[in-house]
């Protein structure tokens, strides 16, 4: 357990109720930890939330709400960030793309001068989360791998709309291809990272390379400078699978409502869900560098990552993938007690890392 945290049986046995019994059977032992230190920091992280959209000044309803929101998974993700590797160098930039500043952080794990690049596009429903939320992530890919991890802030949902973010995503690779030299970074040798939604936007950046760059203005070399793609636990175009109907519900924020509301917020248009860029499974998936998948097993998107997996295979593309059968999605956090975390942030960082450098 987590040296300073103290769980309460109580709240642990209340949270635990709500959640189907076959699926608390099947959690491993580290994951129902996991589970108690979230149910007992709960109220502590919803109060956070509530103090800073009430300090936050005069917003509407729907912004004071979304403002708590973000706030509570800041607070909720703080304990989990505490620790882990000790980076040589880490810097924060900005790099102009898709009409917006976009705030990178660079972590730095040896002093080398010029490192291969690592770009992570952090989860949250695409409306939730930044740098901070996901920092510990980043800074155990880069140790792992010996790459650099470059930490990509897009801009979020519903403020705006896709292909905003995909198109700052997919700009920041393109800029790092043609000026990686300014940030220490070869531009020859990078790869795209992410979780959940993070991992929609992997897949996305690398199809608009390819397919459109022209859209962003990007160079078309910029997409040979992609060594592999690295999506866990994403969202891959499934509208129905038996993992979507037998996990997730209101206790983890991942039933099917859910999903669908994110979507409903992140896509200007009912049609939008339809885009290649979003339901990958429907894209021309050939041609694409190295990609890694991973699952996790007691996820509704689970199955979104075997099709995916076994799309690309049959596309004809050196894929790897793994599955993790006794976790939750978001496994990717938890790497203080979580021993399957640190496994597929190493596995990952290695299979970059043999791509890369």
């Amino acid at each position: 357990m987590i040296p300073g945290v103290t769980v309460d049986p109580a709240l642990t046995e209340a949270l635990l109720a709500t959640i189907p019994a076959d699926i608390v059977a099947s959690m491993s032992p580290q994951m129902r930890e996991i589970m108690a230190v979230q149910a007992t920091r709960a109220d502590a992280c919803r109060r956070a939330g509530e103090d800073f959209a009430a300090a936050s000044g005069d917003l509407s309803p729907a912004a004071r709400s979304l403002a708590a929101k973000r706030a509570e998974y800041r607070a909720e993700r703080a304990l989990w960030n505490e620790g882990g590797p000790t980076m040589a160098r880490t810097d924060d930039h900005h790099i102009r793309t898709a009409g917006v500043d976009v705030p990178i952080r660079i972590h730095r794990p040896t002093t080398e001068a010029v490192l291969p690049g690592l770009l992570f596009l952090h989860g949250g429903g695409f409306s939730l989360g930044d740098l901070d939320t996901h920092d510990r992530i980043m800074r155990v890919l880069a140790s792992a791998g010996g790459f650099a991890v470059i930490g990509v802030d897009y801009s979020l949902s519903p403020e705006v709309k896709f292909p905003q973010a995909l198109h700052e995503c997919a700009g920041v690779v393109d800029h790092l291809a043609g000026h990686g030299e300014d940030f220490g970074i070869d531009g020859t040798r990078l790869a795209i990272s992410g979780d959940s939604a993070g991992a929609v936007l992997t897949l996305g950046a690398g199809l608009l390379l390819r397919d459109e760059p022209e859209t962003i203005g990007a160079s078309p070399a910029s997409f040979s400078a992609l060594r592999a793609l690295l999506p866990i636990y994403g969202s891959h175009g499934l509208i129905d699978s038996a993992s979507r109907r037998l996990y997730g519900g209101d206790w983890d924020g991942m039933g099917i409502h859910d999903l669908s509301n994110l979507l409903d917020d992140y896509l200007p248009t009912p049609e939008d869900e339809h885009s290649p860029f979003v339901a990958h499974l429907t894209a021309d998936l050939s041609g694409l560098p190295p990609v890694f998948v991973a699952a996790a097993g007691l996820d509704p998107l689970r199955d979104d990552s075997r099709a995916l997996a076994r799309t690309l295979q049959r596309a004809g593309n050196d894929v790897r993938f793994e599955e993790y059968p006794h976790v939750l999605h978001s496994f990717l956090h938890f790497g203080r007690v979580l021993d399957d975390t640190n496994t597929v942030l190493h596995n990952a960082a290695e299979f970059a890392a043999r791509r890369l450098n």
